[in-house]
């Protein structure tokens, strides 16, 4: 708002204190109107952020699930090599080749992420805030440690780079493989734990937030 010079001279105090009184009632109109803009754009961001961060967490979470049934199918894949790989050290006759598959989806965190950036989180209710930020801690723990489990799949194979075969191993490299299949089972079990607790906390704040 614009204050400008009164159009006609003042010449008595009561013209002075009308002026006052005038240009007093405009700076708060002005100022109210925009107090009253920003709150409106605060509810709407908050309301906007809320929206999103409910829609990724049910996205999340149905993730979460998939990921979890298929550690089940890879968990089994990688036993099976350690039993081929135990026939191959002892010589003992073989059938079958090593599998060598995983699926992994992880959980997305662009909701959480943009509310952060825009502003919104600090909009939030303390409640709302510290529950948003556990479960979003959460996921990008178990979303770490999935990359570990995934690194530890490709190590088992590593000795079979260039086109080798099992049968142009030596023993030192069976060993090494059954060593990082073993491995693999220790980072797959810790992924599985820390997927069962981020269930726990996806199931303790559902229709809370």
């Amino acid at each position: 708002m614009d204050v400008h010079a009164p159009h006609e001279p003042i010449h008595t105090w009561k013209d002075f204190l009308l002026h006052l009184a005038t240009i007093t009632i405009g700076l708060l109109i002005a100022l109210g109107l925009e107090g009253l803009v920003e709150a409106a754009h605060h509810r709407h961001l908050l309301h906007e952020a809320e929206m999103n961060l409910r829609a990724e967490i049910s996205s999340n979470r149905q993730t979460l699930a998939g990921d979890e049934k298929q550690l089940d199918g890879t968990e089994q894949e990688i036993e099976f090599n350690l039993s081929l790989l135990a026939a191959i050290k002892t010589h003992q006759p073989t059938s079958g080749q090593l599998a060598h598959g995983w699926e992994w989806n992880g959980m997305d965190s662009a909701a959480w992420n943009t509310a952060r950036d825009t502003g919104a989180v600090a909009l939030m209710s303390y409640e709302y805030a510290q529950a948003y930020s556990v479960i979003y801690n959460q996921q990008g723990v178990v979303n770490d440690q999935a990359r570990n489990y995934i690194r530890s799949i490709y190590r088992i194979t590593e000795p079979l780079k260039g086109g080798r075969k099992l049968t142009d191993l030596q023993p030192a490299e069976v060993d090494t493989m059954i060593a990082n299949a073993q491995q693999t089972l220790v980072e797959l079990d810790q992924l599985r734990d820390l997927s069962h607790s981020l269930d726990l906390i996806y199931a303790h704040t559902n229709g809370k937030l």
